[in-house]
């Protein structure tokens, strides 16, 4: 014998197994790692004027560009009026594309034991419209601070 071993069958099955495993990953890279359209961070903020728009739901329209099979993006406002979209995983963002933007706020409306957001607008109802709000976003490969979405009151 020369000191040497020789590879052993359980040896390459998992040379075999670690290549196979290195073939798939490669072949995912870029994509959401479920199939769909990459998505890439959204971020933005929603004002009155100059006021912050708390609890407000933002949802991005796909207009041209934008994957048209997603669900569309979605974000809430916080106190600041701050939003991250969600389209498939809680801030995931959303695919690359041109957006008309709806921001919608309701007046909370007991059902039940709960309180939900189906009362009347507190915003001017053509926010809450795609075809009527006048608002439109780009969303680029890479993370996106989008500025401030500014609404006028009435």
């Amino acid at each position: 014998m020369s000191g040497q071993r020789k590879p052993t069958v359980s040896r390459w099955r998992h040379v075999v197994a670690r290549s196979s495993l290195l073939i798939a990953l490669a072949a995912c890279g870029g994509c959401g790692g479920d199939g769909s359209p990459a998505r890439y961070p959204v971020e933005g903020q929603v004002l009155v004027g100059s006021k912050p728009v708390a609890e407000a739901t933002v949802i991005f329209h796909p207009l041209q560009g934008a994957p048209a099979e997603l669900p569309k993006p979605i974000g809430t406002t916080d106190a600041e009026g701050r939003f991250r979209l969600t389209t498939l995983t809680p801030s995931d963002g959303a695919a690359p594309g041109e957006y008309a933007v709806t921001v919608e706020l309701r007046a909370l409306k007991a059902v039940g034991e709960e309180e939900v957001r189906e009362g009347k607008h507190l915003l001017p109802a053509r926010y809450a419209r795609s075809e009527t709000s006048g608002l439109t976003q780009q969303v680029s490969a890479g993370p996106n601070r989008l500025a401030p979405i500014v609404l006028k009151a009435r």
